[in-house]
């Protein structure tokens, strides 16, 4: 199992509608067997697969419950079906911020490993899990990472962007200490043709330092539309624009992983 987590620190820039749609295309047009692991506590991935509930639910209980950790639980026992017959989920919700304090005041040595063990029960039954991460570099996140291989980072226009972009680069340097075969690597999206993006986009290639995907994500109000409706964007607009980028995208992470 490929393990890939999407994350950012800043807010609204598409980095739930990359994960979600990401995991999509790999299970319903690759035919991929994905495991979608909410790693955000407002939910949002969980609702869109139609998994989310109010009680404490999958992420919480496989942090703070699972054998690894002493408790009771295994990991095939947490997972959701979705309605997608490819396509499974570790759901969260608001009790994630409690499992990350809990994490955090754990004097255990295996506080930063417990996701990576407990994915190991269900490695040889998904093709990749696709990990939405919450935009804080906390406990819940850090068991993702140390768990990944890779790192989508969107990023849009802007200057704060770009240094949240930065420091996120800074962690995962620290991180790779742990895990060093994770990389990152970086997608741009709400691109629109005009010179600022234009030229933006021109720096992140061939300036930043920092590898991206070749293939940019427009901007569309279908992306918008789709996270109102709390559908997949490509179940939402399959023959949208942003919907085509993300094909090319999936497919530059086929021809990348699966060498």
């Amino acid at each position: 199992m490929r393990t890939i987590a999407v994350m950012s620190p800043k807010g609204g820039i598409g980095k739930t509608t990359t994960a979600d749609s990401i995991a999509y295309i790999l299970g319903e047009e690759h035919e991929k067997k994905v495991l979608i692991l909410d790693g955000d506590p407002q939910g949002d991935t969980s609702k869109t697969f139609g998994c989310y509930e109010t009680e404490e639910t999958g992420m919480s209980r496989l942090l703070e419950y699972h054998v690894c950790a002493g408790g009771e639980w295994h990991t095939p026992e947490l997972i959701w079906p979705t309605k997608y017959p490819h396509i499974d989920m570790l759901p969260a919700n608001g009790y994630l911020v409690r499992t990350d304090l809990n994490l955090m005041i754990s004097q255990e040595e295996n506080q930063i490993t417990r996701l990576k063990k407990a994915l190991a029960e269900v490695s040889e039954k998904y093709d990749y899990c696709i990990c939405d991460c919450g935009r804080l570099f906390d406990m819940v996140v850090i068991n993702i990472l140390i768990a990944s291989e890779l790192i989508i980072a969107p990023v849009k226009v802007g200057g704060y962007e770009n240094e949240a972009i930065n420091s996120l680069c800074e962690q995962v340097t620290d991180l790779q200490e742990i895990n060093p075969e994770l990389k990152i690597k970086g997608i741009l999206t709400m691109r629109q043709k005009n010179k600022t993006s234009l030229e933006f986009e021109e720096y992140l290639k061939t300036v930043s330092g920092l590898e991206m995907f070749e293939t940019p994500i427009r901007r569309s109000i279908m992306a918008e539309k789709a996270t109102i409706a709390m559908t997949a964007l490509p179940a939402f607009s399959k023959s949208g624009i942003v919907t085509q980028d993300y094909r090319s995208v999936v497919q530059e992470l086929l021809e990348e992983m699966e060498v």
